[in-house]
């Protein structure tokens, strides 16, 4: 495989910071020195002048990014004007230096399938995703990030692997990686793979951002919950990460059963120090990708 031209190694370090819920305000703004940027769910901020006065006043106190959830970059069908422009509209409200959205599916034609339906990785697809990022982020004006989803069930007899989807994607693009380092561990343990080797596979050295967050076991499954604190085996994955390549940005995400905000801190705390410790080693400065 030639060699990745980086364009994305110039996208700033923004730190350890949280998903904005509302039922977190008064603990994050009564934290601001402990945090050092927000994660938005865009689809929040589209319609209401409520809640787009809300982020404004986000964005006054805090560095913000952007996060979509409705894109559907793998769907074949047309991507709607109207969302583009309000997308847009968002992600230059925030000033952020990058917008990112999720790897998957949401929609077909005439269906909403509601929720983040994985891909088939196929060729085709491939060269229609790639299509698609190419126009995003020049429709954007700034780098696509794409995030790696859960799947209860993996489509079968896929031509390639998803870790060579997200290389070939990245070589084609210079798009960059949001690693969410709990999907893969709870993907590994639902589908039986290394979650070790995923990571290592991945385009590291377009690394960009990561999430942490805590789900649950149901029935022998592993649920992405974004319910529970993050457990010591997902902060052990994020420590192997860590080790491979530079982490710049670290959010986490929680989205139920909120605990105290101190609980919160403390874990982006323990994530700031995994970073720094890491920084102290003398990394390089780019990560290196299988």
């Amino acid at each position: 495989m030639r060699e990745i031209t980086n364009y994305t190694a110039a996208i700033p370090a923004l730190g350890v910071g949280i998903g904005y819920r509302s039922e977190l305000r008064e603990g994050i703004f009564s934290n601001r020195d402990r945090i050092d940027f927000l994660e938005i769910i865009t689809e929040n901020y589209l319609s209401h002048p409520d809640a787009y006065r809300s982020l404004e006043e986000l964005c006054d106190h805090f560095p913000v990014i952007p996060h979509g959830v409705d894109l559907s970059i793998g769907s074949m069908m047309q991507l709607e004007t109207p969302y583009l422009k309000a997308i847009k509209r968002i992600s230059d409200v925030t000033k952020a230096p990058y917008y990112s959205e999720h790897l998957c599916m949401t929609k077909t034609p005439g269906r909403y399938i509601g929720h983040l339906a994985p891909l088939w990785f196929s060729e085709e697809l491939l060269q229609h995703v790639i299509r698609r990022v190419q126009m995003l982020q020049d429709y954007l004006e700034k780098p696509l990030i794409l995030e790696n989803v859960t799947y209860m069930l993996e489509i079968p007899s896929s031509p390639m692997s998803q870790t060579e989807f997200f290389q070939r994607l990245v070589e084609a693009t210079d798009c960059g990686i949001l690693l969410d380092v709990t999907n893969v561990f709870i993907n590994a343990a639902n589908h039986a793979f290394d979650a070790r080797q995923f990571v290592a596979h991945m385009p590291l050295s377009h690394l960009v951002q990561v999430h942490l967050a805590g789900g649950y076991q149901r029935g022998g499954w592993y649920v992405d919950g974004h319910s529970e604190l993050v457990p010591p085996n997902i902060f052990s994955l994020f420590e192997y990460l860590v080790s491979l390549c530079q982490v710049k940005s670290v959010i986490f995400e929680h989205d139920a059963h909120f605990p105290p905000i101190t609980d919160l801190l403390q874990q982006m705390d323990q994530a700031r120090a995994i970073v720094r410790r890491q920084q102290r080693n003398d990394m390089p400065n780019e990560c290196v990708s299988s």
